[in-house]
């Protein structure tokens, strides 16, 4: 899979009519981390609506061929209690557990900061699980630092400018 998926990597806004098949990505994605997510489908299909009214111009899928292998949702419309302004807010960057590893979230990633520079703003934010090692490591290669914790949800920004 590897090189040959990533070279036909395509990444495009979410199509409201696609919003179905992202609950199935969602829940496999996260398997094993089900503390930190919805498990029910209505309730990630409720979840996935509510991301796409937030900020449907910030939801991008990726796709290998016809196949969507990932998501990001973020929010450029996000009003940060902690930074006290509007920030870009990454509420969700999920990609199937067998493409993984391949570079498809690092590409999502570098498309919804690029989203929020766009939008004229100079800080990004998210949340991860305290215990969610793999994505908190992941952040940081990008250059995302702790910022604060609420319960078991780890706090993270980073500076766009």
């Amino acid at each position: 899979m590897g090189e040959k998926a990533v070279s036909e990597l395509k990444i495009e806004r979410v199509k409201k009519e696609e919003l179905p098949q992202l609950i199935d990505v969602y829940l496999k994605a996260y398997k094993g981390l089900e503390e930190y997510a919805y498990t029910h489908p209505e309730d990630v299909k409720s979840y996935l609506n509510w991301l796409w009214n937030r900020d449907s111009k910030g939801f991008f899928v990726a796709k290998v061929g016809d196949k969507i292998v990932g998501f990001v949702a973020g929010d450029a419309n996000w009003f940060s209690k902690r930074e006290k302004k509007r920030v870009g807010a990454i509420h969700e960057i999920v990609v199937l557990p067998e493409y993984q590893g391949q570079g498809i979230g690092k590409v999502l990633m570098e498309k919804v900061l690029n989203y929020f520079k766009e939008k004229g703003l100079d800080t990004a934010e998210l949340w991860v699980g305290d215990e969610n090692k793999r994505a908190f490591e992941f952040y940081k290669r990008f250059g995302f630092q702790q910022n604060g914790r609420y319960n078991y949800w780890v706090r993270m920004t980073k500076k766009l400018t």
